[in-house]
């Protein structure tokens, strides 16, 4: 299949002066100026009369198969669903346990994975929970060795009350496991942490890197934004060599804790680097404590908001869009190893979205397979639309 898209103002996500992009099959074929289809093809052409054309969102942190259940069963999230992503303009994602790795497991996470990619996504998988103990094989090394999905430990919790409260030695067995599967199954092997309010922070992880050789890139720490002291914590990571991971969505917390003034405090700071990124934890649970630990509310993520938030940046804190783009492409395709993800090259996978003049999602293909038109998901899980009308049909 061909597709030869015309008039584009292209960002790689930086700013390109080329805009015409031919698609053939999956990959990226060309990119240059009055490209045409050749005569012996048959084509689809698109004239986006100078829209924005950026490289497909990846989230790496998304409860694929459903999250929560901390309010007992009826509080388990649902699992998602294909046009909920591609809407978002996410075209890989990175599925996760979190607390209830009872009633989910890592098979379940698996067999997900491999059903969105099998529907037109890029997919990959953490093994883990918020209890570090849940894998596919025997260990988490042999996961990273044998498993294709698996790119590395997540989402592990520490400074949380929720969490199994591991000790330091069992997240450097952890960490150490990440590194060398990683290496053995040519992955990026992170560890991607879980951080609560807990007054500890990421000292379980400074003192890792204080005490063994793990290397800082091994760590990828996430809810930087949770507080204060963590988004400080933060930036003293990223000072040092380390990665971190803000969460989308967080539209309760003080406005200088949301993404969009944390990407400008950042880019201020001039630390807006290739090893931050953001994530939407979407499906997951957003449950409500008090300060005696009792859950008194309860909501659940939505993947819309790690486009939503990068966009704030740029309408509202004058980001350049090629600086926030970043954050949730060629940035995670970097700290997670994505071969031929997160740019827009010659030969890389065709993941792409076109954003009109106000930012607003217009297209999204996903390895070459057009996913959304005109906003409008006109692709489907297998089950998605065709169980919603079967309802709908059904006679009382």
């Amino acid at each position: 299949m061909w597709q030869l898209i015309r008039n584009a103002q292209i960002y790689t996500p930086e700013r390109s002066e080329k805009h015409d992009l031919l698609i053939v099959e999956e990959r990226v074929a060309a990119i240059g100026n009055d490209l045409t289809l050749p005569s012996y093809v048959e084509g689809e052409v698109f004239d986006l009369q100078g829209q924005s054309l950026v490289p497909g969102f990846i989230d790496a942190h998304v409860h694929i198969c459903g999250g929560g259940g901390e309010a007992g069963p009826s509080s388990r999230t649902p699992e998602i669903q294909l046009s909920q992503l591609t809407q978002a303009g996410i075209t890989t994602v990175v599925g996760c346990l979190g607390t209830d790795a009872i009633s989910h497991s890592m098979e379940e996470l698996y067999i997900k994975a491999r059903a969105l990619e099998n529907e037109g996504l890029t997919t990959f998988i953490y093994s883990g929970a918020y209890q570090a103990n849940r894998t596919l094989m025997k260990n988490l090394r042999q996961d990273l060795v044998l498993n294709e999905k698996v790119i590395g430990a997540g989402e592990i919790a520490i400074s949380d009350h929720r969490s199994a409260q591991p000790q330091i030695a069992e997240l450097e067995h952890l960490a150490a496991e990440a590194r060398v599967g990683g290496m053995l199954g040519g992955k990026a092997g992170v560890v991607h942490l879980h951080l609560g309010e807990g007054k500890k922070g990421i000292e379980p992880i400074q003192r890792i890197l204080e005490e063994t050789e793990i290397p800082i890139i091994q760590f990828m720490p996430t809810h930087m934004n949770r507080t204060y002291s963590l988004l400080e914590q933060g930036i003293e990571f990223l000072k040092s060599g380390g990665n971190i991971d803000f969460t989308a969505g967080c539209d309760d917390f003080p406005e200088d804790l949301q993404v969009p003034y944390v990407l400008y405090l950042l880019s201020e700071r001039k630390l807006f680097n290739d090893r931050v990124t953001v994530t939407s934890d979407g499906n997951g649970s957003m449950p409500q404590y008090n300060d005696k630990g009792e859950l008194v509310g309860m909501g659940i993520g939505s993947v819309r908001v790690l486009w939503r938030d990068i966009r704030e940046a740029v309408r509202k804190y004058k980001l350049a869009l090629e600086v926030a783009l970043r954050a949730i492409t060629s940035n995670p395709a970097l700290v997670l190893q994505l071969p031929q993800k997160g740019l827009i090259r010659t030969g890389f996978d065709a993941d792409l979205v076109v954003l009109d003049s106000n930012l607003e999602i217009q297209n999204v293909w996903s390895r070459g397979k057009l996913m959304v038109r005109h906003g409008q998901p006109i692709a489907f899980g297998q089950y998605e639309k065709t169980l919603s009308e079967n309802y709908k049909n059904v006679e009382v």
